[in-house]
């Protein structure tokens, strides 16, 4: 169970790659959502450093928060445009990262005294 945020981020960080890099899937569908070239670019810049941040565990709160509101803007979108195919994946997605959004840091460990 370890292992799946950090799977989970690298997917999403992958996914925020494509858009920033302008593949023509992500363009066609956000094209026709209204969106600019430079808010493509800001939502795959905020999936590539969420994403990225749910692989430790120290910052898996701050990784799922800054991907559940990146979401959550696109769903509005989507929903707004009544483009409403993905929304189930974009569920997944939200569900996804408002459970590492809650899932507690790993508490520091404490060293031991050395003798001497």
């Amino acid at each position: 169970m370890s292992y799946v945020f950090p799977i989970f981020g690298a997917g999403v960080a992958l996914a925020g790659g494509d858009k920033l890099y302008g593949l023509t899937g992500y363009r066609r569908l956000f094209n026709r959502l209204g969106w600019s070239r430079c808010a493509v670019e800001a939502l795959g810049v905020a999936e590539v450093a969420g994403g990225l941040l749910l692989v430790p565990r120290a910052t898996r709160g701050l990784g799922g928060a800054v991907l559940l509101a990146a979401s959550a803007v696109v769903l509005a979108n989507e929903w707004r445009h009544g483009d409403v195919k993905l929304a189930a994946p974009r569920g997944l997605l939200l569900a996804m990262a408002a459970a590492a959004m809650l899932t507690p840091a790993r508490p520091l460990a404490r060293r031991a005294a050395s003798p001497g």
